[in-house]
């Protein structure tokens, strides 16, 4: 079901990725473009500012390389620097938010060790799916703002248009 919600309808996948001899060259038509990818995390730091705040936001594409990272002044250590980036690929394992993992772990339908050991999963969330025209083009995640799930939920959808509803905590 989560796969299903993408973002509205006036999206269009090519106002997001590298267009051109850019695409041609390295044989990917839905790779999320670094100025999209810019955005997204210009929204988030926008946010966490406006809350007095800040964050570490990644942007991951389809292959959980890293488009983009931006960490805020007051961000101190790599524990946040590092929850953010794993939260982005936790999220695009599954291809939906990292909360849906850490919701799945909690109630007891699969096992913490399962996912960290063999996936890699960072089961915390603030991670989200970026999907457009049911491409999934990659992942956000966010930490260290205290609300980071919200942060790039608010960013996705300043950027691409409405996106599902959050998910709640179990």
């Amino acid at each position: 079901a989560l796969l299903l919600a993408t973002t509205s309808a006036s999206a269009q996948l090519e106002d997001f990725v590298i267009q051109g001899a850019t695409a041609e060259r390295i044989l990917e038509k839905n790779a999320i473009s670094v100025d999209t990818a810019k955005r997204i995390a210009e929204v988030c730091a926008t946010n966490a500012r406006a809350r007095d705040s800040q964050a570490a936001i990644a942007i991951v594409d389809q292959f959980g390389l890293l488009v983009y990272f931006e960490r805020m002044d007051g961000i101190r250590g790599q524990t946040q620097v590092d929850a953010a980036i794993r939260k982005a690929k936790a999220s695009l394992v599954t291809a939906e938010p990292s909360r849906a993992i850490f919701n799945r772990v909690q109630s007891g339908q699969i096992s913490d060790y399962h996912w960290g050991r063999w996936y890699n999963a960072f089961k915390t969330p603030g991670g989200l799916p970026i999907i457009v025209d049911y491409q999934l083009l990659g992942a956000i995640g966010v930490g260290g703002s205290g609300f980071d799930e919200e942060c790039g939920h608010q960013a996705l959808t300043a950027v691409f248009g409405p996106q599902p509803p959050l998910l709640e905590s179990q």
